[in-house]
């Protein structure tokens, strides 16, 4: 009664490997023709997509990199490891741009871009969800904090940036809030 019909995957058609530890997160650029993952090797690795080969190998996290984002104009990458540091990283040539983003006290969990409309297309804003039960407000062009939102009680797990200057952030103490930026 389906509306659609979901053909079974019934073969692998490529392997990617390269990261010494465990994948922990991966992600596609919005053109799809890339994908970077984060690894238990405190790793961040960019693969071309349509020839299942590595590009770049990201060094600068000292501990595993549970998450992974892509600017919506696929010319930023934000990651981010269980020490609560974040790094930003050009995709095109593998090099980091600025320095690290460290505030949150415990590892980051989720990170969100602000949509690419808002700030006239700049794609800067980056949000970050932590352990320590905040999520924080970046300028990554600038590495400034902008906003420290601490409405949750226990850990941040998801993040999700509206297209109205809405941001979504859930928890284990069993909550979403709604954030506005007025």
């Amino acid at each position: 009664q389906a509306l659609f019909r979901v053909r079974p995957v019934t073969r692998c058609s490529a392997t990617m490997p390269g990261h010494a530890d465990a994948v922990l997160h991966v992600s596609y650029s919005a053109d799809g023709r890339r994908l970077a993952s984060g690894g238990g090797d405190a790793l961040v690795r960019f693969w071309d997509v349509a020839s299942a080969t590595p590009r770049h190998v990201c060094k600068g996290h000292n501990h595993h990199v549970p998450c992974t984002a892509w600017a919506p104009d696929g010319a930023r990458f934000a990651s981010a490891d269980k020490r609560g540091e974040i790094r930003v990283w050009d995709p095109v040539t593998g090099g980091a741009l600025g320095a690290p983003l460290r505030r949150h006290a415990q590892w980051v969990t989720a990170l969100s871009w602000e949509p690419m409309h808002r700030h006239g297309g700049a794609c800067e804003r980056l949000a970050s969800a932590s352990k320590d039960a905040t999520v924080k407000v970046w300028n990554v062009r600038t590495g400034a904090l902008l906003s420290c939102l601490s409405g949750h009680t226990s850990s941040v797990g998801a993040l999700r940036s509206g297209g109205a200057g809405l941001l979504y952030s859930c928890s284990r103490d069993r909550t979403v809030k709604v954030w506005g930026d007025d």
